[in-house]
């Protein structure tokens, strides 16, 4: 089985194969986005459901650095939302998103919070960063975050509706060793996305040893963190940085192009951040690591009826097809639906926790908040991206072969 996809041609225009996905989505900072949903806004007037709206609160990154982070995912829920109100929506009401704009910043996010403080549910599709903004002020709340690096505990408010980082990270010490690596570089961010990976990558069985180069996650040049790496001979870098600062990782790589392989988190494998990058060509040694399967056939004898039926409305809905962060959306806006449907808006913040703690609920696949210590998702399979076009071929997970 392959783990890994190997760059063929970012910068060429891209029709992604079996993963790919992000729209363009332009929201007003802390305000519903009156232009940046027309998918959401065309479901919520579907013929299969009527009478004033259920609004969901969402907090997103749309526009700025990290705009294809939150763009993405809610492209990612469309085909779900398109599908419930055809079929009468929620108790007959349609289901419509309340998106607000955090314009990629810890601030917008807080201020976003403050805005729908004190609502029943609010689902958060935003960087490590903003997430941790947003929830101090949405205690009261029961916060579905769709991101793979926050791991709330079992007792708090906080959901996260993708898998632990550790199932994407452990992956960066599997590589290694699969290829024989006694070492491997990392150029990490010195904040919460940085942190949260070198954590995970140290805590896996078998660590290999870590030489790690800290970059602000604001910093336009990285060449000198990729330099040191170089010449200290590290067989393999992993850029443990998302967004923008993921792509100043590949910016500085693609300056220097050295012969050691660079291996990226699974969301910098997404549309959107390829788009964003176009404006130069990377080496043909680029690789991934995502956390959430799609490709029907690559997770084993989990059912890939639901899947195949995914890319498909994905590719009707969007026009083209989902990548890894368009399926975290989709598992967002499954558990959100179960949730509204099953607990019901007007239940305590308690009766909503202990229906996700009980429940199974239906999504690309069977899953739920099974982990004793966690609200993290479980039961998803680990996969990973299947990307052809513009970004990624087959690629061995032995790197050095």
């Amino acid at each position: 089985m392959y783990w890994l996809r190997a760059s063929a041609g970012i910068g060429n225009t891209a029709k992604v194969v079996g993963i790919a996905a992000a729209v363009a989505l332009l929201a007003s900072a802390c305000g519903s986005s009156g232009t940046s949903s027309k998918p959401a806004a065309a479901a919520s007037k579907a013929a299969g459901a009527s009478g004033n709206p259920v609004s969901l609160p969402v907090i997103g990154d749309f526009t700025g650095s990290d705009a294809f982070f939150g763009t993405s995912q809610v492209a990612g829920m469309q085909p779900a939302i398109e599908a419930l109100n055809k079929a009468g929506g929620i108790g007959g009401r349609p289901l419509k998103l309340d998106e607000c704009d955090t314009q990629s910043t810890v601030s917008g996010a807080a201020q976003c919070a403050s805005k729908f403080a004190g609502s029943p549910v609010v689902l958060a599709v935003s960087v490590i960063a903003n997430i941790k903004a947003a929830l101090p002020s949405l205690t009261n709340s029961l916060f579905l975050a769709s991101t793979n690096l926050l791991n709330p505990v079992r007792s708090s408010n906080a959901f996260q509706v993708a898998p632990a980082g550790a199932t994407v990270d452990d992956m960066v010490d599997q590589v290694a060793r699969e290829s024989h690596f006694s070492t491997v570089g990392i150029v990490a961010t010195d904040d919460a996305v940085g942190e949260s990976q070198i954590k995970f990558i140290t805590a896996a069985e078998g660590s290999v040893k870590l030489n790690v180069q800290f970059v602000s996650p604001t910093a336009p040049d990285d060449t000198v963190a990729i330099e040191k790496l170089v010449s200290s001979h590290v067989p393999m870098i992993y850029a443990a940085a998302l967004g923008s600062a993921g792509a100043a990782v590949v910016k500085a790589y693609d300056e220097l192009k050295p012969s050691v392989p660079l291996v990226l988190t699974g969301a910098d494998a997404s549309y959107g951040f390829l788009k964003g990058i176009s404006t130069f060509e990377p080496a043909t040694n680029l690789y991934t690591i995502p956390g959430t399967p799609l490709v029907p056939g690559d997770i084993g004898s989990q059912s890939t009826a639901a899947i195949s039926g995914y890319i498909k409305a994905m590719q009707a809905s969007v026009g083209h097809a989902p990548d890894t962060l368009d399926v975290s959306g989709d598992y967002a806006i499954d558990v959100a639906i179960a949730l509204l449907k099953g607990a019901g808006m007007s239940s305590t913040l308690a009766a909503k926790e202990a229906w996700l703690h009980k429940n199974t609920i239906a999504s690309l696949t069977n899953v739920s908040f099974s982990n004793p210590a966690l609200n993290v998702l479980t039961n998803v399979p680990p996969g990973f991206d299947k990307i052809s076009g513009t970004s990624f071929s087959s690629a061995s997970m032995n790197l050095a072969s």
